[in-house]
Parts: C-alpha cells; sequence; structure tokens
C-alpha cells in the first residue's frame, strides 16, 4: 500500500517535510508507478525501492489584480512580472492548444473588462428537453 500527495508525510533530503502541493504529489505518484511498474515485471520483493527524492520547482502565487509572488531556487521577485511568469506557466501546462487560447482569451476578456467568465452548475446527466431550456 502507497500513500501519496496530501496523505503522506515524506521528509525531504533536508529533514523538512515535502510540501503538499500538487507538484509534489505528482513527482511522488510517478515514482510510486514506476515502483509498481518494476514490481508487476521482476515480481514482490525482487523490484528495489529507492528512496523518493523531491525537486522543487518553485513556488508561484497570485495574489490580486496584476500582482503574483514567486521563489524559485534563490530568485525571489513579486508584482507584475511574478504575475506575467504565473499566467505563463499555467497556459503552459495546458493540454491542447486550443483550450491554451480559449483560456487565455477568457483570461483576457476577464482582465480587460473587470468581468468573471460565466459559471454555470448543472445537474447530469440531462434530457433532450432540459439542453433546449438551457
Amino acid at each position: 500500500m502507497f500513500a501519496i500527495g496530501d496523505l503522506a508525510l515524506v521528509l525531504g533530503e533536508d529533514g523538512k517535510p515535502v510540501p503538499g502541493v500538487s507538484p509534489a504529489a505528482m513527482q511522488m505518484a510517478r515514482h510510486v508507478a514506476r515502483i509498481i511498474g518494476d514490481e508487476l515485471d521482476l515480481g514482490p520483493g525482487r523490484a528495489p525501492r529507492p528512496p523518493f527524492h523531491y525537486w522543487d520547482k518553485g513556488t508561484m502565487a497570485t495574489i490580486g489584480r496584476s500582482a503574483a509572488v514567486a521563489w524559485v531556487g534563490k530568485l525571489h521577485f513579486s508584482g507584475l512580472l511574478a504575475w506575467l511568469a504565473w499566467l505563463l506557466i499555467h497556459l503552459i501546462f495546458l493540454v491542447g492548444f486550443r483550450n491554451k487560447l480559449a483560456v487565455l482569451f477568457q483570461w483576457s476578456y476577464s482582465y480587460f473588462t473587470y468581468k468573471r467568465s460565466a459559471r454555470l452548475i448543472i445537474s447530469l446527466p440531462l434530457e433532450q428537453d432540459d439542453v433546449r431550456r438551457l
């Protein structure tokens, strides 16, 4: 049995806990998947279980309109530059060109008009009559 992400307390090489953020959880998931794959190939108890090593790629957070903070290694910056870096990183990790373009358009619209895009909460599955009423 394995525990990863927010369920696990993993100590880094420096003895401090690995942060409970999605990049750490994704690294843990890849690590555990490799171990499970090796054990499926070689049999239980025959595959080595190497220790987990967390690679901190940095931390970014938006704190307001055109404002963010970023820590990447020893480099710390904030303000508009950090906010633009945050936007760029999030766009890069979206899957598919159309998704990136749609999100960029929605963010631009929201930024320049000071309006939020529509957020709909609907129950599924929808019947044909329900769709016509929307």
